[in-house]
């Protein structure tokens, strides 16, 4: 009976060691298959997270690029500046050098809802076309892989690209024609006495004064019209004039010498009145938005000029976040020190924009030139 039990007790070791022997092998069979798997999964998200980099950096620098292009019609300073954005974000923590070749100038269009195509080398282009790649011809090579070795990999190559596009504005110029409109940029406007520069008979509904700060305006808005006809961009301009109440003068128009002639109705008969700055942003929301000229898929923009302080109607900081809700982005000008500088900044604020203050005509000329050059663009891909 004992030795059976001692056969028994050896046998059940011997099948125990037998167990641990195929645990022992299939272990050494799972782990590396395990620790492959793994790197696998590692790799393949370190490849996803460098593609999304890549695109990040390329919508950047596009954009930037696309941005400067407009503002100053040089493809050097656009290349210049994509490749200065492109620098300041990181593909596998290392910044992102962008060659020449790897930015292209040209020309995207589109015909109704259809996707944008974009033309290489245009004589007048108004796209920028970003590569932002990682291989063994880019500045910076391929990336490496967090687990080398892995199916026999030590890199990845992989690139993204994107366009911004300059697209078509729709433009409401929106501006005070209230009575301190006939007064210089550098004098009170208050009644009486009569404005400097104007004739000794003077009065309200007469000419608007050789000196005043309107045909300041006017000559800023002209220069505003010059600007965005040699731009590449494809504008339409709507023209709204207020003093208590406001009214739209001029439909949007790409006739830009209707502009002029719009507002030289005022230039020959400026009559007094108060200053309803929110009620010129909602008649200009009105041209852009509801009017059989505004045109869908146009970026909307509001140009708000003031030289005084709102008395009257809307208030223009709710008019301006309304405006917003219907995509219009807006731009303040303030002119002459009083005008209310602190409402106008809100105002941009609201809708997104920026605000401007100029002190004379040489300054508002400046001012209108560079909102010009601030269109929006696109990232057309």
């Amino acid at each position: 009976m004992i030795q059976q039990r001692n056969r028994n007790l050896q046998i059940t070791r011997a099948a125990g060691l037998r167990r641990r022997g195929s645990v022992l092998v299939l272990m050494s069979i799972v782990l590396p298959m395990m620790f492959i798997l793994a790197a696998f999964a590692i790799n393949t998200a370190s490849i996803e997270l460098r593609r999304t980099e890549l695109a990040i950096v390329s919508d950047v620098a596009a954009r930037a690029g696309g941005r400067e292009l407009t503002m100053s019609q040089s493809e050097e300073a656009a290349r210049q500046r994509a490749k200065q954005l492109a620098l300041r974000n990181k593909v596998g923590n290392m910044p992102l050098t962008l060659q020449d070749s790897d930015i292209e100038f040209g020309t995207a269009t589109r015909y109704g809802t259809a996707r944008y195509d974009f033309i290489l080398g245009t004589a007048s282009p108004n796209s920028v076309r970003i590569f932002a790649r990682r291989n063994g011809k880019s500045a910076d090579g391929p990336i490496s892989l967090p687990m080398p070795g892995i199916l026999g990999r030590n890199t990845i190559e992989t690139e993204q690209h994107a366009i911004s596009t300059q697209v078509q504005v729709d433009i409401a110029l929106v501006i005070d024609r209230s009575g301190s409109m006939a007064y210089a940029s550098d004098e009170p406007a208050v009644y009486p006495p009569a404005p400097s520069s104007a004739p000794v008979d003077w009065d309200f509904c007469h000419p608007a004064p050789p000196n005043s700060r309107w045909r300041d305006m006017v000559a800023a808005v002209d220069v505003f019209a010059k600007e965005i006809t040699n731009s590449p961009t494809d504008e339409r301009v709507a023209v709204v004039t207020y003093n208590e109440s406001a009214d739209l003068d001029q439909p949007l128009t790409a006739d830009f010498t209707k502009i002029g002639s719009t507002l030289d109705v005022y230039t020959q008969s400026l009559c007094a009145g108060g200053t309803n700055i929110g009620g010129g942003i909602v008649k200009g929301v009105d041209a852009l938005v509801n009017r059989i000229e505004a045109r869908n898929g146009a970026s909307k923009v509001i140009v708000v000029l003031t030289d005084g302080i709102h008395n009257e109607g809307t208030n223009p900081v709710y008019a301006a976040k309304q405006a917003s809700k219907w995509g219009a982005m807006i731009f303040s000008v303030t002119f002459s020190d009083e005008a209310d500088q602190n409402r106008m900044k809100q105002v941009a604020e609201k809708g997104y924009g920026k605000h401007f203050h100029a002190q004379n005509g040489d300054e508002l000329k400046v001012v209108f030139s560079e909102i010009a050059k601030r269109m929006p663009t696109l990232l057309t891909k």
